[in-house]
């Protein structure tokens, strides 16, 4: 006689409310399929003759999807460099890194973990166009920024101090030296061509 045709998960989970079931032709139907959908899934067949079951798995794979693209980015000299690249996908995507549209090499100074990139101790000739590329077998994708490794002797001009700062005695008097510099600068302070240093005032 014509079976009766049920469906089931492997897992024991109930299906959710979206699931279809039509027992006239045996057929299942998920719409809007979610990674929580995937698993093991078994169609029990039966009639008064006798039992059947039919297992099957469903996979869920996802193309890599950005998380987080690498951005412009302006760094000095002899600092050091952390551009972290991220995206998802199913399979976990892998990374690779290209400088100027060449592979680039992980050696040394520059070093590639978990798709973020790191170099140390930058150099003016670590500029350039930098392109992350995430992928796995069901797709690729890339995402480019530009490196600008700057450097320059310190430079007051955009943060000059004050010709004349008056104070009444007694109160705290503050001098700012901010130049701009690339490395960071080390700054003295001198009065009247003599050294100043650190006491309790």
């Amino acid at each position: 006689p014509v079976p009766q045709i049920n469906w089931r998960r492997t897992d024991g989970l109930p299906f959710p409310s979206k699931i279809k079931l039509r027992k006239s032709n045996g057929m299942i139907e998920i719409p809007n399929f979610q990674q929580e959908d995937a698993g093991l899934y078994e169609c029990i067949t039966e009639n008064s003759r006798g039992k059947n079951i039919a297992r099957g798995r469903l996979t869920y794979y996802a193309k890599p999807h950005w998380v987080q693209p690498i951005k412009d980015v302006e760094v000095a000299v002899e600092d050091t460099l952390y551009w972290d690249c991220r995206a998802s996908g199913k399979p976990k995507p892998s990374y690779r890194w290209l400088k100027n549209g060449e592979q680039l090499a992980v050696e040394g100074r520059t070093q590639i973990e978990n798709g973020a990139l790191t170099i140390s101790n930058l150099n003016l000739t670590d500029s350039g166009r930098y392109q992350c590329i995430a992928e796995n077998k069901h797709g690729v994708i890339s995402s480019s920024a530009e490196l600008r490794v700057v450097a320059s002797a310190p430079d007051f001009s955009k943060s000059p101090m004050k010709k004349l700062i008056q104070v009444q005695i007694g109160s705290t008097v503050d001098f700012e030296c901010k130049p701009k510099a690339f490395p960071k600068a080390k700054c003295s302070w001198k009065k009247g061509g003599e050294q100043l240093h650190e006491n309790e005032r």
